[in-house]
C-alpha cells in the first residue's frame, strides 16, 4: 500500500501542478468562479418562489398577489438566461489578469465577438439577437471566445504591435488606443467565422460546437460512469494531498451549469427535471469534505474510545459539519495513510452509486437547480437542492452507511493509538 501511495504520488503530482499552474485552465476557472454569486443570488429568488411548503406558498400569494412568482422571476431571467454573455466577459477578464494584459478592454471585445457570432432571429419583423445561446447552451462558445481573444492580445502585445501614444495622455486613454488593433483583429475574425458559417448546414458556430463537443462531452461526463470517475479522481489526488476539488471543479463546472440551468427551466414550466448530475449533485456527496468525512466522524464520536483520536473528533466536529475537513484529514492522519486511504476512496463511489440510482429510480428527487454555499450543512444542503425532504433524508442513509464502512478502519486506528497511550503511561 506504501509503494501505491508513493507511485501515486510521483504520478499524480506532475499532473496536478500542470494542471494548478496552467494559466488557460485557472484563467476559465476563475472566471466561472466570477459566476459563483449571481447563481447564488439567481437561487435564492428560484428558492423564494419555489420553496416546498404550501402555507408559505399562499402567505406569499395573500402578501404581494397572484403575480408574485412572475415578479420574482425576472432577476432569475436577468441572471441565468444571459450566463454565456457573463461568462464570456469574466473568463476573458480572468485570463488577461494571468498575463498582465488590460482585462477590462479585452472582456468587453469578447462581449461583443461572441454577439457577432451568435444568429438572430426574425420577431416581428425586426432582427433581433437569438436568447437561445445567451444561456447555458452558448457556455461553450463563451470559454472558446474568451481564450482566443486573449491569445490574440497577447500576440500583439508581446510584439509591441500596437497605437503609440505621446507622453502625457491619461493611462486609460493609452489603454483604449492599445486595444484598437488587436481588437479590430478580433471583431473582424469573428465576422469572418460568422460568415462562413451561415454557408454551412449548421448556420452558426454555436450550433456546430454544440452538436459536435458539448453534446457528447456533456453526456460522458454527467453520466453515472462519468460521476464515479469524477468522485474518483477528487478522492485520489486528494489521497496524497492534493487539493484536487478546485482544479477538476473548474473544470467540469461549464458542463455542470447547463445541467443545472435546463433543470431550473424545467421547474419553472413545471416539467421533469431532466439531469441528475449537476455541480449541487456531487455537493450532496462531499458532507464534510472531500472523503464525505463527516460520516468518519460520526464513527468517530460514537463508537472511538482513544484520547487522540477523541481531542481530534472535537476539534473537526464543528469545521466538519460546515464541510471544512484539514483538522480531520491530517489529525487523524487520513493523507498518505495506508488503512484511512482505503474508505476515503470508497465512501464517495458508494454514496454516487446510492444518490444516482435513487434520483434514476425517482425515490429521491433530482437537484431543482438551487445552488447553496459550500458551506452548508449535510442534511439541509439535501433538502435545498432536491426542494424537498427526499435529499435531506438520502442525505442521512448516506451518512450512517459511509460511517459503517469508516468503523472497522478508523476502530484499527484507535486500537494502534490506544496501545501507544498506554504504553506513553507505563514509562
Amino acid at each position: 500500500m506504501n509503494n501505491l501511495i508513493e507511485v501515486l504520488s510521483e504520478k499524480l503530482g506532475p499532473i496536478a501542478a500542470y494542471l494548478e499552474g496552467n494559466k488557460y485552465i485557472n484563467g476559465v476557472r476563475r472566471g466561472f468562479v466570477m459566476l459563483i454569486p449571481l447563481i447564488l443570488i439567481g437561487s435564492l429568488f428560484l428558492l423564494i418562489i419555489h420553496f416546498p411548503v404550501n402555507i408559505y406558498q399562499e402567505i406569499m400569494k395573500s402578501i404581494f398577489g397572484n403575480s408574485w412568482k412572475e415578479i420574482m422571476d425576472i432577476p432569475i431571467k436577468a441572471i441565468f438566461s444571459m450566463l454565456a454573455v457573463y461568462s464570456t466577459f469574466f473568463v476573458a477578464q480572468q485570463l488577461a489578469h494571468q498575463f498582465e494584459l488590460d482585462s477590462a478592454s479585452i472582456g468587453v471585445i469578447s462581449i461583443i465577438a461572441f454577439i457577432i457570432v451568435t444568429p438572430f432571429v426574425n420577431r416581428g419583423g425586426e432582427e433581433l439577437i437569438s436568447f437561445e445561446w445567451l444561456g447555458s447552451k452558448g457556455i461553450f462558445i463563451s470559454i472558446i471566445i474568451g481564450i482566443i481573444t486573449v491569445i490574440i492580445f497577447k500576440f500583439f502585445v508581446k510584439r509591441d504591435i500596437l497605437i503609440k501614444m505621446p507622453e502625457g495622455i491619461p493611462p486609460e486613454v493609452i489603454k483604449s488606443f492599445e486595444a484598437l488593433i488587436p481588437g479590430a483583429v478580433v471583431l473582424i475574425l469573428a465576422i469572418l467565422v460568422r460568415a462562413l458559417m451561415m454557408k454551412t448546414s449548421f448556420g452558426d458556430i454555436h450550433s456546430f460546437i454544440y452538436e459536435i463537443v458539448a453534446i457528447p462531452v456533456r453526456y460522458v461526463s454527467t453520466s453515472y460512469l462519468g460521476s464515479m470517475i469524477i468522485v474518483f479522481l477528487i478522492s485520489i489526488m486528494w489521497s496524497v494531498g492534493i487539493n484536487s476539488g478546485s482544479v477538476i471543479n473548474g473544470i467540469m463546472r461549464p458542463i455542470w451549469l447547463e445541467n443545472q440551468l435546463e433543470n431550473i427551466e424545467a421547474l419553472k414550466n413545471g416539467l421533469e427535471l431532466p439531469h441528475i448530475v449537476t455541480e449541487q449533485f456531487f455537493d450532496m456527496i462531499w458532507m464534510g469534505g472531500s472523503g464525505a468525512s463527516l460520516s468518519l466522524l460520526l464513527a468517530i464520536v460514537f463508537f472511538i474510545k482513544s484520547k487522540h483520536l477523541k481531542s481530534v473528533g472535537e476539534v473537526a466536529l464543528v469545521p466538519g459539519i460546515f464541510n471544512i475537513n484539514e483538522p480531520l484529514i491530517f489529525g487523524v492522519p487520513i493523507i498518505l495513510n495506508p488503512i484511512m486511504l482505503i474508505p476515503f476512496n470508497i465512501v464517495p463511489l458508494v454514496f454516487v452509486t446510492i444518490q444516482y440510482m435513487a434520483m434514476a429510480f425517482e425515490i429521491v428527487s433530482k437537484p431543482v437547480g438551487v445552488a447553496v454555499p459550500w458551506t452548508t450543512p449535510a442534511i439541509i444542503n439535501g433538502f435545498f437542492i432536491t426542494g424537498g425532504l427526499s435529499g435531506a433524508i438520502l442525505q442521512v442513509v448516506n451518512l450512517v452507511i459511509g460511517a459503517l464502512i469508516y468503523l472497522p478502519f478508523i476502530k484499527a486506528i484507535d486500537k494502534i493509538s490506544k496501545k501507544e497511550e498506554e504504553k506513553s503511561l507505563e514509562e
